[in-house]
This record gives structure tokens, sequence and C-alpha cells, in this order.
């Protein structure tokens, strides 16, 4: 599915929270601990060491991330997010019993802000951060009547950084529906990535305690 219809339907569905009635007492009563999980698509890109930009669109994309309240406004947590792709064509080659997968990950400890405590715009937040990342390389063999297993598996390790818009739509006092769009930028600099960086749109779900 295009990623472009993914962005229309998660700005539609941004367009319907903000637009509903909130119930305010519920969001003015943040709870001092959270655990969010979400799940997206989004496109990432690689720099590698043979001077090649490769761009990939429409990987799947993981996260979890812990929270715990420092006041009314700011939230520190430690978060991991995921993107993977993986395809059998490699420039217009087709694979022969193998696949290709690329992926990106991050574990970050960051600072999130919520500007208001009340009202329609209660649920709106921003996030940023840094920690480490790894991008890893894999030729996965694919044989018929097999389960797929993880291949030939080659992980560089480096820095990396975050940064997240979201907004959370309280369904219960101890549960949310949001979304978030978020941007990672990975410091690779190893034997097959410099650089890397991927983008997401996602639906999330937040469990306060």
């Amino acid at each position: 599915m295009d990623s472009r219809y993914h962005m229309a339907l998660i700005a539609a569905a941004l367009a319907f929270f903000l637009s509903g009635p909130a119930p305010a007492k519920a969001q003015q009563q943040r709870s001092p601990w959270m655990i969010n999980v979400g799940i997206g698509v989004g496109r990432g890109e690689f720099e590698d060491v043979d001077d090649g930009r490769r761009t990939y669109r429409d990987g799947a994309v993981p996260q979890i991330r812990f929270g715990r309240m420092l006041s009314s406004h700011l939230m520190v947590g430690l978060a991991y997010q995921g993107w993977v792709v993986e395809f059998d064509r490699l420039g217009g080659t087709q694979l022969v019993d193998a696949k290709l997968r690329r992926s990106l990950q991050n574990l970050t400890l960051g600072l999130a802000w919520f500007p208001a405590s009340d009202g329609s715009l209660s649920g709106l937040y921003v996030r940023g951060g840094g920690g480490v990342g790894w991008a890893g390389t894999a030729i996965v063999p694919v044989v018929e009547g097999e389960p797929q297993g993880h291949g030939d598996r080659v992980d560089d390790h480096g820095i990396s950084y975050m940064a997240e818009a979201g907004y959370e739509f309280r369904i219960s006092r101890s549960a949310a529906l949001g979304l978030i769009v978020s941007y990672n930028y990975l410091d690779i600099q190893g034997d097959i990535v410099r650089t890397a960086w991927f983008s997401s749109a996602n639906f999330t779900l937040t469990l306060f305690f």
C-alpha cells in the first residue's frame, strides 16, 4: 500500500481526534507513569560506505516507550524504535532463493513536553532525545516449505537522535489512543553504513498507571 495513502489516513484521523469532544477532566489528570506501544509505516535512507545513498519506502515501524512525569508539562522517558524492510529484487535483478533485509533500530532517552494541561490541546506533545542506534543488513535464504529465518546479518552500531510530535486522545482514565510522527537520525560510521535516517507515522496505544 502506498505510503501517501497511509499519511492521508493518519491525517484524517488526527483531524477527527482534534475536532471531537475531549473528556477534559481525564486529560487534566496525568498519571505519573505510562507505557506506550505504536505501529506504523515509514521511509528510510542509508548512506553506505560505497558512497551510495539508498532510499526505501513502506518499511514497518514498531515502537515502545516508557515514561515518568516530572511535572504537569514534562516527562522523561526511554524509547525503542525500529524500522525494517525486505525485498527480493536488487537493482532490477531478481535475487535467487534469498531476500535482502535492511533495518534500523535505536534506544533513546528523551524528554516530552506537553504545552497544555486542559482543553482540546491537552493531548498534544513533542519529544526529543538521543541514545544508541544500529543498522542491520542481512541476506535471508528462502527455502520452500521451511520457515524464514534471520539469515546472515551484519550490524553496525553508533549514535542516534530522535524527534517526535503526537496527539493522545483519552478513551478512559487509564488508556489513550494516539497518532505520532517521528524522525530518527543515526550516525553509524560502521563497516557498511555511515549514516542513516528513518521517518514514520504511527498509531499508538498508551496505558497510564
